[in-house]
């Protein structure tokens, strides 16, 4: 699933929809404690928690911290503690650190084609030639196999475009 890109204004609305969350919840957790309106401001007090876990989801993407803080909110007595804001943070601050991550380079060199089909019984699979192939339709082949790779990995975001160029240019000066 694709979570959204995590701007700014994101944060800022997120932070904003789980303060009014935690201040419209807060005295409703009272009242219940109270024992004032114990039917209407529990179904209101779901109903304000699904659509905050909504909008939350929207604006920062699908996170399961979620899941917790709507539960959380239905045990008497814990509602009254800002459980949507602690949620958006806990949220931001797992998004900033996955963000954060450098994402893996992967060297088209060492990349290799490995066959997912299974080994017949008493067949030997055919040796690859050791040596560089000197028919020019098996090095076109070959050439056009490793743009083909290169190009999926473009496309898969694992090399940046910078380095898609350089080995495609590397790879059709090697013909």
């Amino acid at each position: 699933m694709n979570k959204p890109k995590l701007t700014k204004d994101r944060i800022i609305l997120a932070f904003a929809v789980a303060v009014v969350a935690d201040a419209i919840q807060i005295p409703l957790g009272l009242l219940e404690l109270t024992g004032f309106l114990f039917v209407p401001s529990f179904v209101v007090d779901t109903f304000i928690d699904f659509v905050a876990a909504g909008i939350t989801c929207l604006l920062l993407g699908f996170h399961w911290a979620l899941l917790p803080s709507i539960a959380l909110e239905g045990i008497p007595g814990a509602d009254l503690l800002p459980t949507w804001i602690g949620c958006v943070a806990f949220v931001v601050w797992r998004r900033k650190v996955e963000e954060s991550k450098p994402k893996p380079v992967v060297d088209v060199q060492a990349v290799t084609v490995v066959s997912q089909r299974p080994a017949l019984p008493g067949l030997v699979p055919p040796a690859l030639p050791a040596g560089p192939v000197v028919g020019s339709a098996q090095i076109q082949g070959d050439v056009e196999t490793r743009l083909r790779q290169l190009g999926e990995l473009l496309a898969k975001a694992l090399i940046s475009q910078a380095e898609h160029d350089a080995k495609r240019r590397e790879i059709l000066a090697g013909m």
